[in-house]
């Protein structure tokens, strides 16, 4: 996802992934994980401060019957605190091996989205 240029907030992301440490990976197959950032990393916030949730998606083709959905979330002070990846648009199932993202389908930016 730090890589793609249809994420608008890639190269902060980069640095959010390099500065967290996953504290939770969900069990059903999906690959959605959840994490915290070191509070020493200074980093730039990925959206406004005093927001914390989902506050950004995007949808991939890929090959497969159902596109992949990612959605980011952050924590009160715009730090990463999870993704969740699901296969087709209400997860219905775990993510097949080996799957590339190919074309972008949509993403639903929230207000907050620090560009």
């Amino acid at each position: 996802m730090a890589s793609r240029p249809e994420i608008p907030f890639a190269a902060k992301l980069k640095v959010h992934f390099a500065c967290a440490e996953i504290t939770r990976l969900c069990d059903c197959g999906c690959n959605s994980f959840e994490c915290s950032v070191k509070e020493a990393c200074g980093l730039e916030p990925l959206c406004s401060s005093g927001q914390s949730g989902s506050f950004f998606e995007a949808a991939f083709s890929a090959g497969l019957e159902e596109p992949i959905d990612v959605v980011f979330f952050v924590d009160g002070q715009g730090c990463l605190s999870g993704i969740d990846i699901h296969y087709g648009l209400s997860n219905f199932g775990p993510m097949p091996s080996g799957v590339v993202l190919d074309k972008l389908l949509y993403t639903i930016p929230e207000a907050g989205v620090a560009l």
